[in-house]
């Protein structure tokens, strides 16, 4: 069966290079699945839910906006502007970003840029907050390896 040759790259690291069976991708104009064959094209990632799935397995990850594009020969580049897999997210971390987003938010002398940064930035500490606890009862296998997506 033809796999999918997945490679997503932030600026920082190399989160995912691998085969799949498909993968489903949050988008600006919502969420698509990518199955070998699919056409090309480039489409802009919104925060989310990133679904790899490989030989019955489904892995996690959330991204933080980026790109994605599709090539014709089943090969698949995610630029992400942020993206780790779920039991990478320290649930604590994002709780307090949630808050200080928030205390920002409330303050009456903001700027507009300084609201839509805040605002931002809870959007994206809210989805990984989501992400974190709906797999949160997986955590303890992938930390030890076990169902574990191999790169």
């Amino acid at each position: 069966m033809t796999k999918l040759q997945v490679q997503l790259v932030t600026p920082e690291r190399t989160v995912l290079s691998t085969e799949l069976d498909s993968l489903s991708c949050p988008t600006t104009t919502g969420q698509i699945t990518i199955l070998p064959g699919h056409l090309p094209l480039v489409s802009n990632l919104a925060v989310g839910e990133l679904i790899a799935k490989n030989q019955g397995e489904e892995h996690n990850i959330h991204v933080a906006g980026g790109f994605v594009q599709i090539q014709p020969d089943n090969k698949i580049i995610i630029l992400a502007d942020a993206a780790e897999h779920f039991y990478e997210i320290d649930e604590q971390q994002v709780e307090a970003a949630i808050k200080r987003a928030k205390e920002t938010m409330a303050q009456a002398s903001l700027a507009d840029e300084e609201y839509a940064m805040a605002a931002m930035s809870l959007e994206r500490s809210l989805s990984r907050l989501h992400i974190a606890r709906k797999h949160a009862h997986r955590r303890t296998s992938a930390i030890t390896g076990q169902g574990v997506l191999q790169q």
